[in-house]
């Protein structure tokens, strides 16, 4: 193969790229360069559930009146289709979807103790772009800012500590796809190999040269040919192995026949023909449901039914092969859904979400309890009860195997166990780890009864008079007294609605009380102050003469 049709093709094959320095796989696939509480052969699968899956209509708050009166009076799941599972104190489903699949799917799998439910994740400070959550969720670091550059993957630091001079017989991390993901990238190099054929790959390594060409002078030329010369190198050295696996390994289990269920599949198979990888990676798409995002017959519902087959066939799998023991899997979507639906039959970009935890080495909870009683932090989004960091550190720690003080400079940071506990078995517990995340006593839901600051709730609480009234010039003082500090806007507008001016533009009032001179504008007659305090609405009739 010539070097142009090697760079045009690479991207099929590769995502490590550069001069990375990996150990030689023995017992455990790596030896690392700081010390670890004992390194294994554990693996980790990581789904990805791109576009942000409805958590709230995948663990269904079934039992709670306001879930379909308030929250989704059109989008709801009906009681009678939902799926009663864990205590039932907690007054939660499943969505009937996640009941497809081997053994009634991940349904079944909770029953059988494969299965761990992680309600309310997410981190402080949430962002609801795609692109810029996914990277948050992939770097393991929660930003400043919106400027702060994220430019390395939690897992991508992790193996960031194999220094040895010599390349590993199997690479540390496959991603089942065709692009490279942030997750993998390290301080200087990637350490994910792009996988969607075994053949195929193994063709492109037969193709490429494997003796190492040496230039005399150090121009751009060359480093760039030896920058791509390095990936060609790796192509056929790790293209052999995974070879060897796949033609190796085989599957027991009857996969659903989809593109999501058949990226499993092949984990499930280069598992079993022996390849020492670490971690996988595969994904599924779909989840930004704005608009038409259905009930029982729609495209969330046929999503969790994808997600459903997959993994349980995948874990049908592995135990059948004997491999379950030393594989554990969990999910990640880059945030939730908002609690309540708009008007285009979906849901919005929200916050905290669930993240399923699965295998034999899982504790078969559910973490949490029902994220619907969660309190919103804003008018529309929930508080997050666990960061998602945590389950990251309890990965490196208890699965992998690594340091406390090497997780801690992955992670930039101590994170609390979730529920002190942890979700894996084998997880011990540890005092020097800082507390959870403190959850807000005060609903900012703006819909709720409970919440002092919601128009629905007429109290005594803020008091707007206005004088003298009737006024003969247009202008007033408006005599406000506020019981929390605020942010106000006060509009106008004459009696049949037509808009006035504004009078106030959101300035912030402390509590306590205050005069504001104003004038209307417009014509006698009766006029109508509109005054938003907050996310509370107060209106105000005033006549001018």
């Amino acid at each position: 193969m010539d070097r142009r049709s090697f760079i045009k093709n690479t991207s099929v094959g590769l995502g490590a790229v550069g001069h990375m320095k990996v150990g030689k796989l023995k017992v455990s696939p790596f030896n690392s360069l700081y010390p670890a509480d004992g390194e294994n052969d554990n693996i980790l699968v990581i789904v990805q559930l791109f576009g942000g899956n409805d958590g709230i209509n995948t663990i269904i708050p079934h039992e709670w009146p306001d879930y379909y009166n308030r929250f989704r009076p059109r989008l709801h799941i009906p009681q009678e289709s939902s799926i009663g599972f864990a205590d039932p104190k907690l007054g939660i489903a499943m969505h009937p979807s996640l009941k497809n699949g081997i053994n009634e799917g991940m349904y079944g799998m909770y029953k059988s103790g494969k299965l761990g439910v992680i309600q309310g994740v997410g981190y402080h400070n949430p962002n609801l772009s795609h692109f810029r959550s996914t990277d948050i969720w992939f770097s393991g670091i929660v930003p400043q800012n919106d400027g702060e550059v994220l430019s390395t993957g939690w897992l991508g630091r992790y193996f960031d500590q194999y220094v040895d001079g010599n390349l590993p017989e199997d690479p540390y991390c496959i991603h089942v796809g065709d692009s490279p993901l942030l997750l993998f990238q390290g301080q200087k190099d990637e350490s994910a190999i792009l996988l969607e054929d075994p053949d195929e790959l193994y063709s492109q390594g037969q193709a490429i040269d494997n003796e190492q060409v040496e230039h005399a002078e150090n121009t751009l030329f060359s480093q760039e040919f030896d920058y791509i010369q390095t990936v060609g190198q790796k192509i056929n050295h790790f293209s052999k192995s995974i070879k060897t696996a796949f033609d190796k390994g085989k599957n027991i289990s009857d996969y659903q026949n989809d593109g999501f269920s058949n990226q499993l599949k092949l984990v499930a198979r280069l598992i079993d023909g022996g390849l020492k990888t670490k971690v996988f990676s595969v994904s599924l798409g779909g989840f930004d449901t704005h608009a038409g995002q259905g009930v029982l017959d729609g495209t969330h519902s046929q999503l969790l039914y994808y997600m459903s087959a997959g993994i349980s066939a995948f874990q049908a799998d592995i135990e059948q092969l004997g491999h379950s023991k030393k594989v554990v899997g969990i999910t990640v979507s880059e945030f939730g859904r908002r609690p309540y639906e708009n008007g285009s039959m979906g849901t919005d970009h929200g916050t905290a979400n669930v993240m399923f935890a699965f295998g034999d080495e899982v504790k078969n909870e559910v973490f949490g309890g029902n994220i619907a009683f969660l309190p919103f932090f804003d008018a529309v989004n929930l508080s997050y009860r666990y960061d998602f960091r945590s389950v990251y550190q309890e990965i490196m720690r208890t699965w992998f195997g690594a340091s406390a003080e090497f997780s801690e400079s992955v992670l930039g940071g101590k994170f609390a166990l979730v529920d002190k506990v942890g979700f894996l078995k084998s997880t011990e517990p540890d005092a020097t780890l800082p507390e959870e995340p403190k959850v807000p006593e005060i609903n900012n839901d703006p819909r709720s009864p409970d919440n002092p600051n919601s128009p629905l709730n007429v109290t005594e609480q803020d008091k707007f008079v206005a004088f003298p009234n009737p006024t003969k010039d247009g202008k007033i003082i408006l005599n406000m007294t506020l019981y929390i500090e605020n942010i106000i806007t006060i509009k106008h507008a004459d009696i049949y609605g037509h808009d006035l001016g504004e009078l106030v533009k959101n300035k912030l009032f402390k509590l306590g009380t205050h005069y504001l001179p104003l004038e209307l504008d417009g014509p006698p007659g009766m006029h109508i102050l509109h005054i938003k305090a907050g996310n509370r609405h107060h209106y105000l009739k005033v006549i001018k003469l």
